[in-house]
């Protein structure tokens, strides 16, 4: 297979290995039709982890797929109170579904007698909830909201709803699967020591990572059709810039390549990364 199907074939099946037999001579849509849609009943019923078909827990889990993950925002869409929440939260944690990836922001310092704006005093620093395998978020972001249709046999509306936006859930894969390549980059001269998406009230970054020597990467990942251009160098730096903060190197990631200017760009900070450079993560866990 081409890099690019691994990446979607991972983006589906990922944690469901041992349940799964790939014919690789099949398209991914026929893959998931003949592993996921047809044995829907033995992987909702053998696979799935009891606790996660209460009403409370598959709210959480389709909330958490269809949301930005983060905790007040999952449990608003989920119809959860804040401490049911964190109680089905817990639940989903203990079995290993679900996993938190804490907020980098630093609040902001208030002085003696100074007044919190107002759009200060409405905003919390919230943590992420997110899936710990990529399967069980396939199966909350297209299989669950089609479950009656797909146990009548009927999976035409399932995969309108997966050709529709499938590229959009392929990206978030992406993003993890970036974040291990950082690490393995700056692996032998000088070793990362923090990794992750980044969020803030101002903007929101698909990866920052920090070194050893403290050096910072910001990264913005791209799975698209179309070539990343020099613009978003610019835009990167924009919201560097009003997130405060000062990284010593940028990172783009793309699926479709890059263009002739950022190509030949002899920017030392600026690190350009196709989908071949992601063939080097084929021996490990994107986890590690």
């Amino acid at each position: 297979m081409e890099i690019e199907q691994l990446i979607e074939h991972y983006a589906v099946f990922g944690g469901l290995e041992k349940y799964t037999t790939l014919n690789f001579s099949d398209s991914l849509f026929e893959s998931i039709h003949s592993n996921i849609l047809v044995n829907f009943n033995f992987l909702k019923t053998k696979i799935l982890p009891p606790v996660s078909l209460t009403d409370e827990s598959r709210r959480m889990l389709c909330a958490v797929a269809t949301s930005d993950g983060k905790t007040i925002n999952v449990f608003k869409r989920a119809r959860l109170s804040r401490s049911r929440g964190y109680e089905t939260y817990q639940l989903l944690s203990q079995i290993g579904m679900l996993h938190k990836e804490l907020s980098r922001e630093t609040p902001p310092v208030k002085l003696p007698g100074q007044k919190k704006k107002k759009e200060e005093r409405r905003y919390t620093v919230q943590a992420k909830i997110k899936f710990t395998h990529p399967f069980y978020r396939f199966w909350y972001t297209f299989v669950e909201p089609h479950a009656k249709e797909i146990e009548k046999g009927e999976f035409e509306p399932f995969f309108i709803s997966l050709e529709t936006s499938f590229d959009r859930y392929v990206s978030f894969t992406f993003e993890e699967l970036s974040n291990a390549l950082i690490k393995q980059t700056f692996e032998k001269k000088d070793p990362v020591s923090e990794k992750g998406t980044y969020w803030d009230r101002h903007n929101e970054f698909d990866l920052l990572a920090k070194t050893k020597n403290n050096r910072m990467i910001i990264g913005e990942c791209k799975w698209k059709r179309s070539k990343v251009c020099k613009s978003l160098v610019s835009k990167l730096k924009s919201k560097c810039e009003k997130s405060g903060l000062n990284p010593d190197y940028l990172a783009l990631f793309s699926k479709s390549g890059f263009s002739k200017e950022l190509k030949n760009s002899n920017d030392p900070t600026l690190l350009c990364f196709d989908l071949k450079d992601f063939e080097k993560l084929l021996r490990i866990s994107p986890y590690e």
